[in-house]
């Protein structure tokens, strides 16, 4: 498939003001040009980009998704001139950011308000998920994943390491066995995060010994956020685990309480971060990765 990127500017024109004569007068251009430019488009990517819906034009489903790689590719044709021309450009643009759902509530919502704040021309288009996003199907310029993904052509750094600990209310806190071995404390655990339930989480035991807790999904609720899991626990639903960065606030109001420092989860809870690896980050991306790993280092 080959295409002129010279004829982007003309396409996105057509699709935003919704037919040739608009795109035309606002590009100066002679109408005859631009439509032989959407024909030469639509010949090359061999699409029917535009469907023609009374008087105006309207984009396809397949002139939809190209549009937004089209938008994407001229901010990029743009930065990159400031950029070479030693110019220095306010972060501006779409900036579209994948992430899990306890980070997004947790963490990012709070302080996204600051940041529209201090970057007005940031239009943010924040979607919040429990899989795995695909940045380049889905035209995600930034993503926060739990874990990692393996065999990615994406740049991959890790965001946050958050320690499980052990959560439960104070009134289920009080009737905990003090010295419970690892048969013990499953039989108290009534909710866990679905990621671990078909793990061995290992720990370290009252007497130093290294062991494990092997959970029955037929006895226990199986939720795929931890801020479920912390809160059912603190509505007096047993012992479990959660991140404890999702647990500090609960901690330090008294809402939970943390059973067992002396027996640790020997497991981290991890987010990382993932964009696509071009060597001229947009300056939006920039932004928003900063103030990501600002927010993970406030709450570390």
């Amino acid at each position: 498939m080959k295409w002129n990127v010279d004829h982007l500017p003309a396409f996105v024109a057509v699709a935003d003001h919704g037919g040739i004569s608009a795109a035309a007068r606002m590009l100066n251009l002679p109408k005859s040009s631009v439509s032989r430019t959407i024909a030469r488009l639509e010949e090359d990517v061999g699409l029917q980009l535009f469907v023609r819906a009374s008087r105006d034009l309207r984009l396809t489903h397949d002139g939809s998704q190209f549009y937004q790689h089209a938008v994407r590719i001229l901010e990029q044709v743009h930065m990159a001139s400031a950029e070479l021309a030693g110019l220095s450009e306010t972060p501006q643009g779409k900036l579209s950011v994948a992430l899990p759902m306890a980070f997004g509530r947790e963490i990012v919502g709070p302080h996204l308000a600051s940041f529209q704040s201090d970057f007005p021309d940031i239009q943010l288009d924040i979607r919040i998920s429990s899989g795995r996003p695909d940045l380049l199907r889905n035209a995600i310029d930034v993503a926060v994943v739990v874990g990692s993904m393996e065999n990615s052509d994406l740049i991959q750094q890790r965001l946050i390491e958050t320690p499980l600990i052990w959560i439960a209310s104070p009134q289920v806190a009080v009737r905990l066995p003090e010295y419970p071995d690892a048969t013990i404390l499953q039989e108290w655990i009534q909710v866990a995060e679905t990621r671990y339930c078909n793990m061995k989480l290992p720990m370290t035991a009252t007497d130093n010994e290294l062991t494990s807790i092997m959970f029955d999904p037929k006895r226990i609720i199986q939720v795929n956020d931890p801020l479920v899991v912390r809160d059912l626990v603190a509505a007096g639903n047993g012992l479990s685990f959660a991140p404890e960065l999702y647990c500090k606030e609960a901690l330090a109001n008294g809402t939970l309480v943390q059973p067992y420092p002396s027996m640790p989860i020997n497991h981290e809870s991890s987010l990382s971060l993932l964009y696509p690896g071009h060597r001229l980050l947009p300056k939006k991306s920039r932004a928003f990765i900063s103030f990501l790993r600002s927010l993970c280092s406030d709450n570390s």
